[in-house]
């Protein structure tokens, strides 16, 4: 009884919703900047030699589905796509270069389309 009125009260302030995803600063940037904001801030927090683990694990909280790269040595691919207010699609791509252990390089491309 007791569990159910805390699994209540915390429904009821909000405490277990969804709050907004920790892309929608940079969906709101816009494509262009949005793409740019975005890159800056994974290069800061994961700089070229940088173990790739936390850097996947930091894209899979933000929404992101990685691939296996298309050849050994190629940058792996990251997808996030995501509908915004105004009913647009918007498809962020991240090529992301490491060795198997260590981060090489990341680049961001973001666009928008119509529904």
């Amino acid at each position: 009884m007791l569990g159910a009125l805390l699994v209540a009260s915390q429904v009821f302030r909000g405490g277990w919703t969804a709050g907004p995803t920790e892309m929608e600063r940079y969906v709101r940037s816009g494509p262009r900047i949005g793409a740019q904001e975005l890159e800056r801030d994974l290069r800061a927090a994961h700089p070229a030699g940088s173990e790739i683990g936390p850097l996947f694990a930091r894209l899979s909280r933000f929404g992101f589905t990685c691939g296996a790269p298309a050849a050994p040595g190629a940058p792996v691919e990251c997808r996030y796509r995501a509908r915004r207010d105004d009913n647009r699609l918007v498809s962020v791509m991240l090529d992301v270069a490491h060795d198997g252990v260590r981060v090489q390089s990341i680049g961001a491309r973001m666009a928008l389309t119509n529904p």
